[in-house]
């Protein structure tokens, strides 16, 4: 008989998960720590997914559920928390609202950013690996259900997922695409422009690319070769990590990627940050292992400051004997 262990980054998400199918009752509950074991740490080495399920110590689903409104950026910032799982052959689960009302002075309804569903089946070609979107369902107010029924759909596809030996090909899963594929058409019938970039990413010719932005040469993993790059424009001044550090990987996927490592791509990934300069960039996010700024180093073939571009990020690479621990 199967042993499950269910590593959380938060104890209510633990239990919500535990209480999806009656075979996690007698799981194991575990705190995501530098203590983990090494596949569970080698998932999280990008960001901190909310569960990571254990059969007999072998990861088999990572899941991401967030109930914040799926506006902008911030379900963009999610993507990296399944990115890994992918990339190393687990499935994932992003359960979210595709719309949900955003309250205060200019109340209304807002969709789930269609970009987000377009880099999850991006990453699941390209890893060949299943990533679901279950819908958080909404009243007719928009307003998230909360009394229960809005696991149904999620709690069916676990339960089938654990009793098919992990096999995540079961009819559940088949419902989740289904209703991910029409509030996907939805959202674009809303709102065409997402079928293009947003506005702060820019593809042009790596020529034109090399021209505007000074020290952007054959260096580290930026390719001079490659015909066109991806330009992201962050204009924050002080320490950032989310929503951006989540969003590259995102457009990673999107505009660039070609395989299943940074070294396939069809586009250069360069993030231009032209408020913030080299001192306070390294001041307030170095790139430390265990410590989640070092993310920043983890995508993008180049970071171009307002005084200084930045390729070959091995050489600012600081010891650090925490992988997790400082993760925040």
């Amino acid at each position: 008989m199967s042993s499950y262990t269910i590593v959380h980054d938060a104890l209510p998400e633990a239990d919500w998960f535990q209480n999806l199918s009656e075979q996690l009752l007698d799981a194991d509950i575990s705190r995501l720590s530098d203590d983990s074991p090494e596949p569970v740490l080698e998932i999280a080495s990008y960001d901190r997914p909310d569960i990571i399920l254990l059969r007999d110590g072998v990861p088999v689903l990572v899941v991401e559920k967030t109930g914040h409104v799926p506006t902008g950026k911030n379900p963009l910032q999610r993507v990296a928390r399944l990115v890994k799982a992918a990339e190393t052959g687990v499935p994932g689960v992003f359960f979210v609202p595709y719309a949900a009302k955003k309250h205060g002075e200019n109340a209304s309804k807002t969709n789930l950013n269609h970009r987000a569903i377009q880099a999850l089946r991006r990453i699941e070609r390209i890893n060949e690996t299943p990533m679901l979107i279950p819908p958080w369902p909404t009243d007719d107010d928009y307003e998230l259900v909360h009394d229960g029924s809005e696991d149904r759909l999620i709690g069916r596809f676990v339960d089938q997922f654990l009793r098919a030996d992990c096999d995540p090909d079961v009819p559940a899963a088949g419902e989740i695409r289904t209703q991910s594929e029409q509030g996907a058409e939805r959202i674009l019938s809303e709102y065409a422009p997402y079928k293009n970039p947003p506005k702060s990413v820019t593809i042009q010719p790596t020529e034109s690319a090399v021209a505007q932005y000074d020290g952007l040469i054959g260096d580290g993993s930026f390719r001079t070769g490659r015909e066109e790059t991806v330009v992201c424009d962050f204009k924050f001044r002080t320490r950032r990590t989310d929503p951006y550090i989540g969003s590259q990987f995102a457009y990673d996927y999107l505009y660039c990627r070609t395989g299943p490592t940074v070294r396939d791509r069809n586009r250069n990934l360069v993030l231009n940050m032209p408020r913030i300069d080299r001192e306070t960039w390294f001041e307030y996010h170095p790139y430390k292992p265990g410590n989640k700024t070092s993310l920043w180093y983890g995508c993008a073939d180049a970071l171009v400051l307002s005084d200084d571009t930045l390729t070959d990020f091995e050489q600012f690479r600081q010891d650090d004997d925490g992988r997790l621990d400082r993760y925040r």
